[in-house]
């Protein structure tokens, strides 16, 4: 039998079945079957309760109005934390900047705002950064930065990007200030704030060019006991290590090595485990001088201020007619000794 009629006759079987059936169920039950069906979701939703919800906005919360109290001192309490960190680290800072001031070293950098010190700059010519690059008795010398910068915080970018390692980053041109001037432009607001490295670094980054830590193989008298009495001096709080430092400074002062004149010099300036003499500190940079070592004419020549009696004129004159070239001290900032120091090359020039 073909397929087609298998499938017929199959459907013929069930549809049969499903008439007989459907003749089976009265009317009466068939009514009944249908109140079920239609009752039975009504039932439902009686069991269901009703809600009716109601939003109204000038009722707050009941936990903000038990809480209400706590959650403001809270708020309170943060926002003084927060303002007294920053008052204390600024506070911090301050007093960082006023001590290191008070105690300078060299290669310690001031952060500058330069509109305290002068009125007739650009509008982004605000702050620059100075070096302290030396200090001979109460006179500390600094340089400042060839850039100017807006804001304070690029100074610190400054530093982060290492760009102090460069030679040039600080001018040539030297400015001496007195202890008490630099306090002074601490007070005014002049120096915002001042930093000292470890060694030639600061947050990580080279901020003393790297030549300034190179040395010479090369022998030279009195050049090994001149480094024995700046190792020494690291530890001049010690008067033993401090005398040792003298020793060595005597030795190679009279070897004839200039760094060591000079810095026996400046143990008799400052009075470190010798007594102070001042007269002895001018002879000792002034036999520095005569090599034409520069620290040693800039250094004179802020002493002889200090010294009755000391005419600087007669220095500079010596100084030519030994053959010294002191151009270079127009770029110093000798301030009172500025026409003697013209008047001395005029003169010299005049004999030559």
């Amino acid at each position: 039998m073909p397929q087609a009629a298998i499938r017929q006759e199959e459907d013929d079987e069930f549809l049969s079945k499903a008439t007989e059936q459907q003749q089976d169920i009265s009317p009466q039950g068939a009514e009944e079957a249908l109140v079920s069906v239609n009752a039975a979701p009504a039932e439902a939703i009686k069991k269901e309760p009703y809600y009716h919800y109601t939003v109204d906005t000038k009722d707050p919360d009941p936990w903000l109005i038990m809480h209400r109290t706590k959650i403001i001192i809270v708020i309170i309490l943060l926002a003084v934390a927060v303002t007294g960190s920053i008052l204390y680290k600024d506070f911090q800072l301050d007093e960082q900047t006023k001590a290191i001031v008070a105690a300078p070293q060299l290669n310690d950098l001031y952060y500058v705002d330069f509109r305290v010190i002068k009125n007739n700059l650009r509008p982004t010519e605000k702050f620059r950064m100075a070096k302290v690059s030396d200090i001979t008795g109460n006179v500390v010398t600094i340089n400042f930065s060839s850039y100017f910068y807006l804001q304070e915080h690029e100074l610190n970018e400054a530093i982060r990007y290492a760009q102090l390692r460069f030679e040039k980053f600080f001018q040539e041109k030297r400015h001496n200030y007195t202890m008490v001037e630099l306090q002074s432009l601490v007070a005014s607001g002049a120096i915002v704030l001042a930093r000292r490295p470890e060694g030639n670094m600061l947050d990580g980054n080279v901020v003393v060019p790297d030549s300034h830590f190179k040395s010479s193989s090369i022998f030279i008298p009195g050049k090994k006991e001149n480094l024995a009495g700046l190792e020494y001096l690291k530890f001049a709080k010690m008067n033993e290590k401090a005398t040792l430092a003298l020793t060595k400074f005597q030795e190679s002062a009279e070897l004839g090595f200039a760094q060591g004149q000079v810095n026996l010099a400046q143990m008799y300036l400052n009075g470190t485990a010798v007594e102070k003499d001042l007269q002895k500190s001018l002879e000792w940079f002034k036999k520095a001088s005569i090599q034409a070592y520069e620290p040693a004419i800039l250094k004179y020549a802020i002493v002889c201020q200090q010294v009755d009696g000391c005419n600087i004129a007669e220095f500079y004159q010596e100084l030519v007619q030994a053959g010294v070239n002191i151009e270079f001290t127009k770029q110093a900032d000798i301030r009172a000794t500025t026409k003697a120091f013209e008047r001395a090359l005029e003169e010299a020039k005049v004999k030559t």
